[in-house]
């Protein structure tokens, strides 16, 4: 649903206020008015307009008046702002634009003249927001690498221009550099789906950007779970200075992280991740002020070793167990309200020397120090916002690849009798093992309820392509939410292995019901039962591509589930949802397009269903053979089988999910479904007595 964008009218004639929120109101904004510029101010702090629309000459306070106390308070630095007036002096259009005013409408004005200004300047500023937010994230294939190098245990280096300063040119100046990063991240990545990392980040960054812009902290870069931001020295600092802000800064925000925590346990009660906190590191020192890119769209960012410095005392913090590492440099400048604790001499990577680093343990209260909750600016949130999503696609993708270099070899350690680990689960016995993974029964430590784990089989030797199958698997099982398609209860990855959590089934599987004889009516309503599975996953724009009666479970109270979406693919949403080119499925079951190593389609799972409808009511397959090729070859040659006499109501049904050509098939499972109706209805009616 779009969020309606929210406009402020201040006028003091009361018709044409009126007249100005009906026509707004008539675009589809949400609109509130003032009487004055008095007004004005106490309703934009209370109604956070994204514009603003004022008449310029006002009893108590006027338009100017109203524009020049907004736009003092951070949270209306940036909110763009029409002028209504009669005035058409030069000087009042001049002294309007010193103030900050975005446009000027002269009266009288027509509707489609408001409309076209109230429009124009929101764009805008999406577009300016927009650009801030892309210019001031670091890039998605940078997060990626960042983050698949934790996961493998590589030291980090920062997606940064960390360059040296030898042959650029920009400002020189000495200024205190603060990281700060979310301890444990890569851990919660791996548990949290996507959605989730982008609200933990979003939640998370409000928290301790309060702290950051409260003591006029300049964020330079935000990368991912980490931020870094740079303190300058200030005019209206006096005794105060840049380095003892960005320590009370750095306290700020691991205050924060902290009462962070219970939010995160009160939104992800998954059991067994860490206990949320974050690590800061600050340095005072010579930097560079350098802009990098095109003309019109540099981007301003800071370089040398004061950033090296900040983001190597940053990644000390866990060792040292110390939230908030400074170097002595910082905390000689930051004066002696600052509180320290133990030191340490550290060797950084990329320098000669070592540097003394110290704990900070609190900081005094600056001499008419304001605290209290401030506003975070709108273009920062875009900026936030934006951070969050991409680095949730990176976390992911990160660990999506890192599983190429997993070389455990988990039948080695099987056939070693050693136990397998997976924290939260407690394995109990192996189940059944594919080509890719092994099932195990397992109990889930925090309630006892009995699932399946399904672990990758995950040697050196494995290729990419395996690997990957397995991932998808649980990306595209995540989505569906249907009675008859398997459960997944959890996925991520131990140090060894990568694992799915899904339900546990008592009932078997359709292959052993099959073996113990199906009368032709409980034939029919486990076909609609698969159906319906089939539907929804189709309808999600997923092909199954390998249904077969193994891959049907029954739950205990005889309910028919659809599992093992290893070779599913999710189709690229055209009308047919194809899937191209590679011979996918059991022979057994295969559809003739498929043996031919054409597209598979949704079609192509009816054919499969087929297959097994027949089967399950004459109690063997229709297609054998002495070989795979001579199988193959009686899907694609052979008609289609005849049902005996007694099953002659079926056999139309049949006809249309066994059509060679798929374009005589069963369109779709919802066509499967009301095929279905039809010869219940059908067979009801013939048992009926005359």
């Amino acid at each position: 649903m779009t969020v309606k964008k929210k406009i402020l009218v201040v006028e003091d004639e009361a018709s044409i206020r009126l007249n100005l929120t009906l026509m707004l109101k008539g675009e589809g904004y949400e609109v509130d008015s003032a009487e004055d510029g008095r007004a004005g101010i106490e309703h934009a702090k209370s109604f956070a307009p994204d514009l603003i629309v004022s008449d310029v000459m006002m009893p108590e306070v006027d338009g100017f008046g109203m524009l020049e106390a907004l736009r003092s308070e951070q949270q209306f630095a940036d909110t763009p702002f029409i002028f209504l007036t009669a005035l058409n002096d030069r000087t009042s259009m001049r002294r309007g634009m010193n103030l900050g005013a975005d446009d000027f409408l002269n009266k009288p004005f027509t509707r489609d003249e408001l409309i076209d200004a109230v429009n124009s300047r929101l764009k805008k500023y999406e577009n300016a927001t927009r650009s801030l937010a892309e210019r001031m994230v670091a890039g998605n294939d940078e997060l990626k690498r960042w983050y698949r190098e934790s996961l493998a245990g590589a030291e980090r280096e920062r997606p940064l221009a960390f360059a040296e300063t030898a042959g650029m040119t920009g400002k020189m100046t000495v200024a205190t550099v603060l990281f700060a990063d979310v301890r444990n991240f890569t851990t919660y990545s791996e548990r949290l789906t996507a959605g989730q990392i982008a609200e933990l980040l979003n939640a998370y960054f409000e928290a301790v950007c309060q702290p950051i812009v409260r003591n006029g902290g300049r964020i330079a870069k935000l990368i991912g779970d980490g931020i870094m931001v740079v303190f300058e020295a200030r005019e209206e600092d006096g005794e105060d200075n840049h380095a003892r802000r960005a320590v009370r800064a750095g306290l700020g925000i691991v205050l924060a992280a902290n009462g962070f925590g219970e939010w995160f346990k009160q939104h992800f009660d998954l059991g067994g991740l860490p206990e949320f906190a974050t690590g800061v590191g600050i340095h005072t020192g010579d930097l560079m002020e350098v802009r990098i890119g095109p003309p019109g769209a540099e981007d301003l960012t800071v370089v040398g070793d004061s950033v090296n410095v900040a983001s190597r005392l940053e990644g000390q913090t866990k060792e040292l167990g110390w939230p908030v590492v400074a170097s002595a440099a910082a905390i000689s400048m930051a004066g002696s309200l600052v509180s320290t604790g133990e030191s340490r001499l550290l060797e950084l990577r990329g320098r000669n020397a070592p540097i003394e680093a110290m704990e900070v343990t609190g900081i005094g209260a600056a001499e008419g120090a304001e605290e209290g909750p401030i506003e975070v600016p709108d273009s920062l949130r875009a900026a936030l916002a934006e951070n969050a999503k991409m680095t949730a696609r990176a976390a992911k993708a990160a660990l999506s690849e890192t599983l190429r270099i997993i070389t455990s070899d988990l039948s080695r350690a099987l056939a070693a009798g050693r136990p397998l680990q997976v924290k939260g689960y407690r394995v109990l016995s192996k189940i059944g093992e594919g080509g890719m993974s092994n099932v195990f029964l397992a109990d889930r430590e925090s309630d006892g309820e009995q699932v399946a784990l399904k672990i990758l089989n995950a040697r050196p030797s494995d290729d990419k392509q395996l690997l990957q199958r397995f991932i998808q698997e649980s990306e595209l099982i995540s989505d569906i939410d249907h009675t008859n398609v398997v459960r997944i209860y959890d996925k991520g990855f131990t140090d060894e292995y990568a694992y799915i959590a899904m339900e546990y089934f008592t009932g078997g599987s359709l292959k052993d019901v099959i073996a113990q004889g199906l009368s032709p009516r409980q034939a029919l309503s486990l076909l609609a039962q698969a159906s319906a599975a089939l539907a929804e996953i189709h309808r999600l724009g997923i092909v199954h591509r390998d249904v077969k009666p193994a891959n049907m479970m029954l739950r205990a109270d005889g309910t028919m589930v659809l599992t093992d979406f290893g070779i599913a693919k999710r189709s690229s949403g055209s009308m047919d949802r194809t899937v191209h080119g590679e011979f996918f499925g059991t022979p057994y079951y295969i559809s003739p397009e498929q043996a031919n190593g054409k597209q598979a389609t949704e079609r192509s799972d009816i054919y499969s269903l087929g297959i097994i409808f027949y089967e399950m009511l004459m109690n063997q397959r229709p297609f054998d053979g002495n070989s795979i090729v001579e199988l193959i070859s009686q899907h694609v040659h052979a008609p289609v089988p005849r049902l005996p006499e007694a099953l002659e109501d079926y056999q139309t049904l049949l006809d249309g999910m066994l059509a060679k050509d798929p374009l005589e098939r069963l369109q779709s499972a919802d066509d499967v479904l009301a095929a279905i109706d039809r010869v219940w209805t059908q067979v009801a009616l013939r048992a009926k007595p005359a």
